[in-house]
């Protein structure tokens, strides 16, 4: 995965509401996918595009329970936006949200449960179908000199909420290395509880996150940290000095980046991440016994040799009264790597 989420920096000013590190990933995702689409337009995300913005391998049932939740929480997010009449002299506030239109398509499954003698039913997505608000059209499309970039992949790497939001306000400030917050401001962006006192915010929230993006990691065969020599200091307000001072801001610093060198990484980080890529696809494309339609037949996956270019699925075959039943095995088998890539994509255009 070597995708950049750009987006406006007006994005970091908004208090993303109680979201979990996985849903911060499909956020951070669906930008991927919705960068680009022209106004009015309403497009569709179906289960194989959302193989891999998660570190974890996650069913169709516990993608179907993020999205869910995430939808609830995302429409209640604050997005206030100033409007101004020039005719009257008039300035007001309207609310409206990032999304115009966001369906969730889902359909009932079940299965018995031999532990506990009946069946178990759950809800799957098979689509979403999105449409952005034209007043926020800017925040993902307009790719101008404000714009944040960062690798997908090493955001989903990070653990904790809280990381992850900090490494969104920090990488608008890669090439300076510095950057102030007003106290207030910065809690209500990191969505720390009120109740939270100096100390807790200090043990519970920035060491740990402190800590979390100054580690080293491998990614695409590359050692990379997300912010080197990060460090953070908390300033009082006036005359309030000492412990007990009240805490009127925070500055961050760090080791700015290297454009050039950045643009050098990103460039290599594309050519060396098909491998990973199309193995994060195959496990997830077992993990869940995904079902494809190829050569006018039904398939179910069942396993892949990587190494030999192989994939292994089961015919399902049709009763007389419509169930469907396993057939025979197939073993696919393609002669090089570049028709293996293509004939993972071929499948994954089957699935349904």
């Amino acid at each position: 995965m070597g995708e950049i989420v750009k987006y406006h920096n007006d994005f970091n000013k908004i208090k993303l509401p109680s979201f979990t590190e996985q849903e911060q990933n499909l956020l951070c995702f669906l930008f991927t996918k919705i960068k680009e689409k022209k106004e009015n337009e309403i497009f569709s995300i179906y289960p194989k595009d959302l193989i891999g913005f998660s570190e974890k391998n996650l069913s169709n049932k516990e993608i179907t329970e993020i999205l869910t939740s995430f939808e609830e929480k995302f429409f209640k997010a604050d997005f206030t936006i100033i409007v101004k009449d020039e005719v009257k002299n008039l300035i007001g506030k309207m609310r409206v949200n990032l999304f115009n239109h966001f369906v969730i398509w889902k359909e009932f499954r079940g299965e018995y449960n031999m532990e506990i003698g009946m069946y178990d039913a759950w809800e799957e997505f098979t689509r979403i179908d999105i449409e952005v608000n034209k007043h926020f059209e800017y925040l993902i499309n307009q790719l101008t000199a404000n714009f944040t970039a960062f690798e997908l992949a090493e955001f989903i790497a990070l653990s904790g909420k809280y990381a992850k939001t900090l490494y969104r306000l920090l990488k608008q400030y890669r090439t300076t290395g510095k950057v102030y917050f007003e106290w207030e401001e910065f809690k209500r962006i990191m969505d720390i509880p009120e109740n939270y006192e100096i100390h807790n915010i200090d043990k519970w929230i920035l060491k740990p996150a402190i800590k979390e993006l100054s580690k080293e990691r491998n990614l695409f065969d590359q050692i990379r940290v997300p912010f080197k020599n990060l460090a953070y200091e908390k300033e009082k307000a006036k005359g309030t000095r000492g412990r007990g001072g009240k805490v009127s801001g925070i500055t961050f610093t760090f080791k700015p980046e290297n454009i050039q060198m950045q643009k050098l990484e990103n460039e290599s980080q594309k050519i060396m991440s098909d491998e990973q890529k199309y193995l994060k696809i195959l496990n997830n494309m077992k993990l869940n016994q995904v079902r494809f339609d190829y050569n006018d037949r039904f398939w179910q996956f069942n396993d892949f040799d990587f190494n030999e270019f192989k994939i292994i699925a089961i015919e399902l075959v049709r009763d007389e009264y419509e169930n469907l039943n396993f057939g025979n095995h197939m073993h696919f088998n393609a002669k090089n790597q570049e028709q293996f890539f293509k004939m993972i994509e071929t499948f994954r255009k089957g699935i349904r």
